[in-house]
């Protein structure tokens, strides 16, 4: 399956409302919210009686908001956030976003689904659970298909295969899944006396 190229790479800046990011929070935990309620109510009582026994096991009650953190962190976000600023670079294979003064980045076949929560906004989840979000009006069509297709070629027999090759040449790994014959040494990428 040949994929095209995007028209160029695109470099977007915008910022995103409480709004909008509540609806894509809420659309996107919302399908998943009751597993993590019965998590939360079986491991209730059982923190609750075993708190009769001893006072320690009231940390065990710290669980449940561990198995909630991304939502409950989305939560916190949204409310002492006003506006979340976005600088997002989309290139033929890649998709960067700012995190903290830093560039991150996430492959276009590691993209598992996309998602329109809002008229106005196309959310991209990716396998390591991070959500991007995008402005309908900022990214063009041409983008969004080149986008909608790498990640739809991450998910055929091929498009596999060439995130786990990916993954061994990042991880130093010889094609067979051994440590590469050369191991990266001290001196490599120093320039010679």
């Amino acid at each position: 399956m040949p994929i095209a190229t995007p028209p160029a790479s695109s470099h977007l800046q915008y910022g995103l409302s409480r709004r909008q990011r509540w609806d894509v929070h809420v659309g996107a935990w919302l399908p998943h919210l009751p597993r993590y309620l019965v998590v939360v109510a079986v491991m209730a009582p059982l923190i609750w009686a075993a708190s009769l026994r001893s006072p320690w096991f009231l940390l065990f009650s710290l669980a449940p908001l561990w198995v909630m953190r991304g939502l409950i962190g989305g939560f916190l976000n949204i409310a002492f956030v006003p506006v979340q600023h976005m600088d997002v670079i989309i290139d033929e294979r890649g998709l960067g976003f700012m995190a903290g003064g830093e560039r991150w980045w996430v492959f276009l076949d590691s993209i598992v689904h996309i998602a329109q929560f809002r008229d106005d906004l196309w959310s991209f989840g990716c396998y390591h659970g991070e959500m991007i979000s995008i402005p309908a009006a900022l990214i063009g069509q041409e983008t969004l298909a080149h986008v909608r297709a790498r990640s739809e070629w991450g998910r055929t027999p091929e498009g596999v295969q060439a995130a786990v090759q990916r993954g061994r040449l990042l991880l130093g790994w010889s094609a067979t899944g051994d440590k590469a014959a050369n191991p990266p040494s001290d001196q490599q990428g120093k320039p010679d006396d």
